[in-house]
């Protein structure tokens, strides 16, 4: 840590410093926890395949977070050219010997795409649940980015915790910063719309819907939403 604060890098540094989180290799390592997205990890997000099933636009993706692979590799089999970043080198190499076994072609990255610069420009943006993981103060680095890598009139996908379903810490911003917490942060659905419609067209904020075939299971816990650029 650097001893004063000359910049706004500086103040992110210093609230990098206070957060908590996720050791993202021991996870995918250890698969201690029978969570859906390492129990039934070769299939993608209901919204996802419902986004993609109805509009033919989407030719180029990138996914925030992808995990083990399961929806870039699916966006990919849908004809579409994809990206996919994880922080976790141990998800990185699972995902890329699944797309191998599907035979497509997905362009994984091993990257904190948070704290290191990206590029491109994208019909889709995707996040499966790397917002729930961020600290209150790197949702403003994230807004950033997302308004970086969309087209004009490009779609944003998100799936995040929810209030109210035992699933995560339900607390505020501030009470963030007093103790450590690593298990996620819920969101409400109005707080949703408070983050997210200064900068982006709201769509669709809705549970996620279980029973729809080919597509993961147990996610009722979390907000399925999307969002599309204004301009």
């Amino acid at each position: 840590m650097k001893p004063y604060i000359n910049n706004y890098e500086d103040v992110f540094a210093l609230l990098d410093d206070q957060a908590s989180g996720v050791f993202w290799d021991g996870f995918y390592q250890e698969r201690k926890r029978p969570v859906p997205f390492l129990t039934q990890n070769t299939m993608p997000d209901e919204n996802l395949a419902a986004l993609l099933k109805r509009e033919s636009s989407i030719q180029t993706a990138v996914e925030l977070g992808c995990g083990e692979g399961r929806n870039a590799v699916y966006m990919a089999k849908q004809g579409i050219s994809t990206t996919a970043y994880d922080l976790s080198s141990e998800a990185i190499k699972n995902a890329e010997a699944f797309m191998a076994h599907e035979g497509v072609k997905v362009n994984f990255i091993c990257q904190d795409v948070i704290k290191t610069p990206v590029s491109g420009q994208y019909d889709l943006v995707y996040d499966s649940g790397m917002l729930h993981h961020l600290a209150p103060h790197r949702r403003l680095t994230y807004l950033e980015l997302l308004k970086k890598l969309l087209k004009p009139r490009g779609y944003f996908g998100l799936l995040c915790f929810a209030w109210g379903e035992n699933c995560a810490d339900e607390i505020d911003d501030w009470a963030y910063y007093r103790q450590k917490f690593n298990a996620g942060l819920a969101f409400q659905k109005e707080r949703l719309y408070e983050l997210f419609s200064p900068h982006f067209n709201v769509l669709e904020i809705r549970k996620y819907q279980n029973d729809i075939p080919g597509t993961i299971q147990g996610l009722d816990f979390m907000w399925a939403c999307l969002f599309q650029a204004k301009n």
